[in-house]
């Protein structure tokens, strides 16, 4: 087989377990077979191959109750993918001169500014420690709200600034910084709806709209929104989300107003789209969302695996950049290195879907061994 041929048998063949202590586990596994160990009713996944979708298939039903089958076409929450989406927006305004990556990100705030706490007043040396746009997107701002659980269908929706307020309808604690700016890595999806305010305060438009111009038009990203209701061209080719036992959540998904974090629906076949052009810009063959200097910002690890919207591990002499994405019964994952050029994005409409997701990782990895960080 080649190895295009070889990938593609791993993932639908060789799934492997994760074990303690390394040991490489004997038997390789069935997909369809863990989806039902797992009770995730669909899955599905596409392979990127010499910077190409190479494969789409999709497995399983989109819901438990209809026995709709997964197609390439079904859409699927893509929750905490959703950040580098953003990420590349604002990247993009910081091209355009709209925004700056190391000023004080309170500068382009207007209708919100961070509050300031014991860790932005000033230092005895003079110095003022500054939140800013390169730290909220590399989660090194020392923002709170690792995440957020969204809104049974049925509940009033907060805005973007009663979330970050903290106020009532929001079911979230208030935006806050909890932790010296530039001291350490702390996950932040708080930080990214900063960001989103950021982005709206000096555009005067919405993050929707924006990824949308920027991103999905440009890419042929035809499957993909930010909008918080998904649309009703889309609603029939939606996914529904579904609970450890297998049973559906009820109205079928959760909202999620807190867009530049979570609220993301797409396909496997988009994020491809939208890796094989960060692959591409990387080279400076592809730049329609980005330069390729700028690019290359984006997939510095700044502190641990914080990449500018990516999570970002070299190890090896080989870059591995992702992302991966966890609502209530959704969960996803898009991983590539751009050494290889290739790549594997997979979805779940399952609450045990991370744990499947990563046994198709890692029995990838016995092919393609840039695949499990």
């Amino acid at each position: 087989m080649t190895e295009l041929e070889q990938a593609i048998h791993a993932i639908e063949h060789g799934l492997l377990l994760i074990t303690r202590g390394g040991k490489r586990p004997e038997k390789k596994m069935e997909l369809t077979k863990r989806m039902k160990h797992y009770k995730a009713p669909g899955l599905s996944a596409a392979f990127i191959y010499q910077e190409e979708l190479a494969w789409i298939k999709g497995f399983g039903v989109a819901d438990a109750g209809s026995q709709e089958p997964v197609t390439a076409e079904t859409i699927f929450q893509a929750a905490s993918i959703s950040k580098p989406v953003t990420g590349m927006v604002a990247l993009h305004l910081v091209e355009t001169g709209l925004l700056a990556l190391d000023a004080d990100a309170n500068d382009f705030l207007r209708s919100w500014k961070i509050p300031q706490s014991k860790y932005t007043r000033p230092r005895p040396d003079g110095s003022t420690p500054k939140v800013t746009l390169r730290g909220l997107l590399s989660h090194t701002a020392g923002m709170n709200i690792r995440g957020y659980t969204g809104y049974p269908v049925g509940r009033e929706l907060p805005t973007l600034q009663q979330i970050l307020n903290g106020e009532p309808p929001a079911n979230s604690r208030p935006v806050r910084v909890m932790q010296a700016p530039g001291k350490a890595f702390n996950y932040s999806g708080g930080g990214y709806l900063v960001v989103q305010q950021m982005i709206e305060d000096v555009t005067g438009r919405p993050l929707a709209a924006l990824a949308k111009e920027f991103i999905f038009d440009k890419l042929g990203m035809t499957s993909s929104t930010f909008d918080i209701r998904l649309p009703e061209a889309l609603a029939p080719r939606a996914a529904s989300a579904h609970r450890r036992t297998g049973e559906p959540v009820a109205g079928r998904w959760h909202s999620y107003p807190e867009q530049a974090a979570a609220s993301l629906w797409t396909t496997p076949t988009d994020l491809a789209r939208l890796v094989i052009e960060v692959l591409k810009s990387l080279k400076n063959e592809s730049n329609r969302v980005l330069s390729a200097e700028m690019t290359r910002q984006m997939l510095v690890p700044q502190m641990s695996l914080g990449g500018l919207g990516f999570n970002v591990v070299i190890r090896d002499g080989m870059t591995r950049f992702g992302h991966p994405g966890w609502n209530e019964g959704f969960h996803s994952m898009a991983l590539a290195c751009p050494e290889a050029g290739q790549g594997i994005v997979w979805m779940t409409n399952g609450e045990n879907g991370r744990r499947l997701g990563y046994e198709l990782d890692h029995g990838l990895a016995e092919v393609v061994r840039w695949s499990w960080w």
